[in-house]
């Protein structure tokens, strides 16, 4: 091969190598010192974090200081607000109070609002939520929703009271050695059950039944009652009509029978349209005189039928009879 040649391809392989040796030193050089700038800036922020924490540190301390000194010589309690309700007196739930150390003159953020509200709501079953705020620097507010009884039920001498939620509200003792249960009259306005299924009842607890129809059943009264108090500017309002049902035997749930006002047995037959047959049974009452008393039939669905008695609710009531 020629020098010529020779030489070229030298210069060929040499023509990817840098040119200036110094230029690489420079490049490294600089990329150190980025390297530097950057572990500066890295230790700087990390400076400017331990720093910001202890403000947030120290901030807090002396925060909590003015608090607690703030709490022990300035939020006093003096005056103790108890909103009204549908239950219990303002002494029924001051008593309450005291006894957790709610006092004039007490520490404000010193009371403890959580068992408070947990021994309102063991003490008095009616109630169904408590709402308690403070307003610095001397003013507690307390509020508790209660819910009215529904549904009763005698249980082993003891009469429960049940609210449209199923919560167990209130114990009555029924048989003494004075009153007997067939003598015992329920608080007006609620509906006893007659039933053999009931699985738990216990006071402030949710009542369960072994049979899930059961449920379903009384959930559907329930939805007719609060359906015909939104409606009862309407003529068809049958509210207070409902208010009248004594009782209603859920026994066997293909007989199920309802006591109006000790004057009417209603045979409903099977648990399904409770609502409708309930309708149902409050027109036929309407259409009859005052003075009647006797058997309501509706068992057959579609057809109704009217047997007059005027002994078939005392019968009923007392257990002695074979309407059901």
């Amino acid at each position: 091969m020629p020098a010529a040649s020779v030489k070229n391809v030298k210069n060929v392989k040499n023509s990817g190598k840098p040119k200036n040796i110094k230029n690489n030193k420079n490049i490294k050089n600089i990329r150190n010192y980025e390297k530097s700038k950057n572990q500066i800036k890295v230790r700087k922020a990390g400076a400017g974090i331990k720093n910001l924490w202890l403000a947030v540190f120290v901030i807090a301390v002396v925060f909590a200081v003015f608090l607690f000194f703030a709490n022990k010589y300035f939020f006093k309690i003096k005056n103790i607000n108890i909103g009204e309700n549908d239950k219990y007196s303002y002494d029924d739930i001051n008593r309450i109070l005291e006894s957790n150390g709610v006092f004039a003159g007490e520490e404000l953020y010193g009371i403890d609002v959580k068992k408070i509200k947990s021994d309102i709501k063991d003490s008095l079953t009616y109630v169904e939520n408590v709402s308690i705020s403070r307003i610095p620097p001397s003013t507690i507010n307390i509020n508790v929703k209660t819910e009215e009884g529904f549904f009763g039920i005698n249980i082993g001498g003891d009469y429960y009271i049940i609210s449209q939620k199923f919560r167990v509200i209130d114990k009555i003792k029924v048989v003494d050695a004075v009153i007997s249960e067939s003598e015992f009259e329920p608080p007006g306005g609620i509906i006893t059950l007659m039933t053999d299924s009931v699985k738990k009842c216990y006071l402030g607890e949710k009542i369960e039944f072994s049979d899930d129809d059961i449920y379903d059943f009384l959930k559907d009264i329930v939805i007719f009652f609060n359906e015909t108090n939104e409606n009862k500017d309407d003529e068809s309002y049958k509210g207070n009509m409902l208010t009248a049902i004594n009782n209603i035997d859920i026994t066997n749930k293909f007989k199920v029978v309802m006591n109006y006002s000790d004057k009417f047995l209603v045979k409903f037959g099977i648990f399904e349209n409770i609502s409708s047959k309930i309708l149902n049974s409050f027109e036929i009452i309407n259409k009859l005189p005052e003075h009647a008393e006797g058997i309501i039939d509706l068992t057959e669905g579609k057809t109704a039928s009217f047997k007059y008695d005027s002994n078939v609710a005392k019968l009923y009531k007392s257990g002695k009879n074979n309407y059901n």
